[in-house]
């Protein structure tokens, strides 16, 4: 469990501390998105008992520390320090870091027992997370989007 600690704090040290490169409202949009998708991809996962936290099919504080403590921080600190203007290879390579730390991540929490891997594997996280961090990041460019048209022609 200390690995948990250890991580909701560092990780939002570093997203309190660090050089905020957008707005506010971009990270909330962003954050929310994130907890909406990983809540909606985690209730399928349960259901098919593929991986959950701690205890399978069971809701309880430990697992919004998960939730609340570390999924807000790390969707600010991918979207924060990623290379907008950066050349494909460089967003690819970023994107790649991520999913790479992740996938380790992910094994030191099924080693210390906060997360369990029943019929899934570090395989398939390792594939799917480029796809959920760039989603992550057309969140940002959509919300972009919308906040633009909303400038030129505001709907009343």
């Amino acid at each position: 469990m200390w690995i948990l600690y250890f991580s909701i704090i560092v990780f939002n040290l570093i997203a309190i501390m660090m050089k905020k490169k957008l707005m506010r409202i971009e990270y909330y949009s962003c954050i929310l998105f994130a907890l909406f998708t990983s809540e909606i991809v985690d209730r399928f996962a349960e259901k098919y008992d593929l991986y959950g936290f701690f205890y399978p099919f069971m809701i309880e504080a430990k697992t919004l520390l998960v939730l609340f403590g570390i999924y807000p921080a790390a969707s600010m600190l991918i979207i924060n320090w990623y290379p907008y203007d950066g050349t494909w290879k460089k967003k690819s390579l970023y994107l790649l870091g991520w999913s790479i730390f992740s996938t380790f991540y992910e094994w030191l929490a099924v080693r210390v027992g906060f997360l369990y891997h029943h019929h899934w594997n570090l395989w398939y996280s390792a594939i799917s997370y480029p796809f959920l961090y760039g989603m992550l990041l057309l969140q940002v460019s959509f919300f972009r989007r919308l906040s633009k048209a909303d400038m030129i022609s505001p709907k009343s």
